[in-house]
């Protein structure tokens, strides 16, 4: 106890070893006494805890560290390695299991230099216990597992690469007799673990077993009569065995038999539900002509399984080989036969119980049924290789991009089951994404109709019914397709199912409701399209994503928030599950306000309201996303149109001296068009009207009086006839509103600021950017709009933007000026004439000031393209 004071707290080293030892009392049998199996499979997960949480068995060696704890550390990690050595020499099964399982956490948790020089006596201590006489079913399985901890553990050092192998060789032979002779499924599948680590991390021990371990591994699969997971852990293994000898014919050679065997499986299954024909077609694609058939895997030969039960089993478990084998890393380029697994994908989805008309007088109502209950599986495993496929060739199959395109689109019109429906959503969000807008312009009509019908009804209630749906403004929203696809089962004989009228797939059937997963399905399927192809080609299809996103949001909240709450929204959906369906309504909803479009988003005041409501009363993670969502509306709700490039530093470093202080040197207007400015502003301040720009109004006052002498006779007239061209709107509209100074005294204008650029002078034109010459433009050509003494407006003549001047052929922005001076009193007269109509109803606006974005005007929620002069 004393020394446990001793300790700061509970991350001090010196309490690693004391703690260590305290375990090994408390939890290790000592050598003469029995161990009550019942209590350490209680406890042992929580010794293996204990360790792996304080870290006992790491052995800390730093100079930092007082060299007696670390020798006091070293010799409690020695007493935990001895006491566990001795339980696996122990008689008893119990003792010896516990040890096993013990040193395979050793393996993985001890110090480098403790591995490194105490693993190969491990792996021997290990091997001794697969290995004949030891008959312990539960010690085998256990030594299974933790030799692959101790080979992956050693697989980290690339310095024993060597002798790891060599060690491994030595493993093959007992692994095999493990699968050939052991009756007891577990052992198989502790077997298969450690096969998985030899074949991944060492697989140059394979390659001299290569043929003996595929024939073990496929015996257990044509077999099809373990569980499922077993079999895939088999499966995987096979899938990874061309590793052994690295090469490309021995990846296309295995590919080409798990192919051949799957197809002579199905041969078998589909008898009286597929043409001969078809099973024809893909022996031809797999074997071309001229090519010899390859040995059957395994190198036994197919035989045939019993009529009462179907190969399901094999079926899946080869195909889960083919997934592996696709999306798993090998040393070497291969060739995928891409042509050949599409056509047994499309094979197995085409087939979906239906009889032939030559089949009708051969089959019977239980081999129908018998099929017909095995198909799910089989159509779940042909989306997985589906899958597998898109993840391993990605843009490698834009060839056979439209093939697949047909499989896709053909299959979700008949596919009706949640789950297999979930998977196509899956496979089209990959295209979309590995393909790009090419493949989104031809799978956007069927996502669509697909997703509308299995978002056509939420908790019961049709959207189109529901009251929360309104239109983008006013009105109703467009109604939606009320089509439901029929999933009742039908009774009867063949003829009497073959006479009576199939039912279509979008038919009504409202006793049945679209899972919430595979609505969640269908919006993260429609986010991708907006994402992806949202930007090309989406007139026809836009409109109605966006109102069935919106409505779907809507309704999808008009419940109240999904949060940690125990209340029940839908039967046999729980609180969480609807969150999570909120969630993706929600980020659907802000992909369709945020995607490319040529208008306007029509239901931005809606989605913002939603939004907002989310972030104040929905549960943390949703109230996360809604404030996320109006911020990245914020774009949409204050536009701005930013400069492309600083154009303010580049008036600074201008090359011919001129300052960025524009109204200083680029406008030096006359002495009669400024005085009348000047006199104005005197007025407006001696009225009480507080000036933002004092030291401004200095500068231009005495600028004006440098200046005065060089303007003094020059008449307005002759500057307008030098400067402006007859034709030019632009100039007209400025000297108009120049003429109405009087009634512009109280017009609503903005000011420009000091750091907004005009047009520049022809002096300038060469060192300034392009864009800087647009951005100018747009200063000087700003509408004025006045109001006289009787009320009614005074609006000049609308000039053309810069953008349309520049698209204008016929105008050339520098044109107009044919000499510098002159443009400077243009340039003069209309800034003063602007300033003078501002400063009669409020002071001037500065950006750089606190206050200016207070000026600005609100937000109108109305669509951009009305005609605001029509009211």
């Amino acid at each position: 106890m004393a020394r446990f004071d001793q300790l700061e707290n509970m991350y001090d080293l010196g309490l690693k070893p004391v703690m260590l030892r305290s375990l090994i009392r408390q939890y290790l049998p000592a050598e003469n006494h029995p161990l009550n199996l019942n209590n350490s499979c209680f406890e042992l997960p929580s010794l293996v805890s204990i360790v792996q949480t304080h870290c006992l068995l790491s052995e800390l060696d730093s100079q930092s560290i007082d060299p007696k704890l670390i020798n006091t550390w070293k010799s409690a990690v020695d007493d935990w390695l001895s006491c566990l050595l001795s339980l696996l020499s122990s008689d008893m099964s119990d003792k010896c299991w516990v040890g096993i399982c013990l040193l395979g956490v050793t393996c993985q948790e001890c110090s480098n230099q403790r591995f490194l020089s105490s693993y190969s006596i491990w792996l021997n201590k290990l091997l001794s216990h697969i290995q004949p006489p030891a008959d312990s079913q539960l010690v085998k399985i256990a030594s299974c597992t933790s030799l692959a901890d101790l080979l992956t553990r050693l697989a980290r050092f690339p310095e024993v690469k060597k002798d790891g192998n060599l060690l491994a060789g030595k493993l093959i032979q007992p692994v095999l007799k493990l699968l050939n002779e052991d009756n007891v499924e577990a052992v198989w599948e502790g077997a298969a673990n450690l096969l998985y680590a030899l074949i991944a991390f060492f697989p140059a021990s394979i390659h001299h077993y290569y043929d003996k371990v595929e024939a073990a591994i496929a015996s257990k699969i044509l077999s099809g009569k373990y569980s499922t997971k077993t079999l895939k852990k088999l499966g995987y293994c096979l899938a990874l065995l061309p590793k052994a000898k690295g090469d490309k014919d021995s990846w296309s050679l295995m590919m080409q038999k798990f192919m051949i065997s799957i197809n002579d499986h199905l041969n078998e299954a589909f008898q009286g539900v597929e043409e001969e024909a078809k099973s024809d077609e893909a022996r031809r694609l797999l074997v071309p002509p001229g090519k010899d058939l390859p040995l059957p895997l395994g190198g036994a030969s197919f035989k045939g399984t019993s009529s009462e039960r179907l190969p399901t089993a094999t079926i899946s478990t080869l195909m889960f080989c083919c997934c592996k084998m696709l999306t798993s890393s090998y040393p070497v380029q291969v060739t995928v036969p891409v042509r050949s697994m599409l056509a047994l994908v499309e094979r197995l989805l085409r087939v979906d119980g239906s009889l032939p008309h030559t089949m009708l007088p051969f089959m019977t109502s239980v081999q129908q049924e018998l099929i017909c209950s095995e198909l799910p599986v089989l159509h779940a495993y042909s989306l997985e290789l589906l899958i597998a496929i898109i993840k391993g060739m990605r843009r490698q199959l834009l060839p056979h991009s439209a093939y697949i395109v047909r499989i896709v689109t053909r299959y979700f019109k008949r596919c009706s089951l949640p789950e297999l429906r979930i998977k196509l959503y899956s496979i089209i969000r990959m295209l979309l994404v590995s393909m790009g807008v090419g493949i989104a312009i031809y799978l956007a009509p069927d996502v669509i109709e697909n997703a509308s019908n299995d978002l056509n009804s939420l908790g019961g209630e049709d959207i189109e019914t529901s009251p929360a749906n309104t239109g983008p403004a006013t009105g109703a929203l467009p109604q939606l397709s009320n089509r439901k696809r029929k999933h009742g089962a039908e009774t009867g004989s063949l003829e009497e199912k073959r006479d009576a009228p199939s039912p279509k797939v979008g038919e009504s059937n409202t006793h049945q409701m679209t899972p919430i997963t595979v609505k969640m399905a269908a919006l993260d399927t429609l986010e991708v399209l907006l994402t992806v192809g949202a930007a090309s080609k989406s007139e026809s299809w836009r409109s109605s994503i966006d109102s069935l996103l919106m409505k779907t949001a809507i309704n999808s909240c008009k419940r109240g928030w999904g949060n940690l709450e125990s209340n029940i929204f839908l039967p046999h959906e729980s609180a969480s599950v609807w969150a999570d369906f909120q969630f993706s309504s929600l980020r659907a909803l802000l992909t369709s306000l945020l995607a490319p479009a040529r208008t306007r988003p029509p239901y931005l005041s809606q989605g913002l309201e939603l939004f907002r409501r989310g972030k104040q009363e929905a549960g943390m993670k949703l109230a996360q996303f809604c404030a996320y969502a109006l911020f990245a509306l914020e774009v949409l709700i204050h536009p701005r149109a930013l400069p492309l490039d600083d154009f303010y530093s580049a008036c600074h470093n201008s090359t011919d001296g001129a300052s960025n202080r524009f109204l200083e040197n680029i406008y030096s207007g006359s002495r009669k068009q400024n005085t009348s400015f000047l006199s104005d502003m005197r007025r407006t301040e001696q009225g009480g009207v507080e000036s933002h720009d004092d030291d401004l109004y200095d500068r231009w006052l005495q600028n004006e009086n440098e200046n005065q002498n060089e303007n003094e006779n020059i008449p307005v007239e002759d500057m307008k006839d030098q400067t402006s061209r007859p034709n030019d709107p632009s100039f007209t509209n400025v000297l108009e509103v120049r003429e109405q100074e009087p009634a512009a005294a109280n017009a609503d204008v903005h000011m420009r600021t000091e750091n907004e650029i005009v047009v520049q002078p022809c002096h300038l034109e060469e060192s300034v950017p392009k864009s800087q010459g647009v951005a100018s433009a747009k200063a000087v050509m700003s509408p004025a709009v006045g109001t006289n003494p009787e009320g009614s407006e005074i609006e000049s003549k609308t000039p053309l933007s810069a953008s349309d001047r520049l698209n204008d052929t016929n105008y050339d922005m520098f044109s107009c000026v044919d000499k510098v001076d002159g443009f400077d009193h243009v340039a003069g007269k209309t800034s003063s004439t602007l300033r003078n109509a501002e400063k009669g109803s409020s002071s001037m606006v500065h950006l750089d000031s606190d206050s200016s974005m207070d000026s600005f005007p609100g937000i109108v929620d109305a669509d951009p393209d009305t005609d605001a002069d029509s009211d």
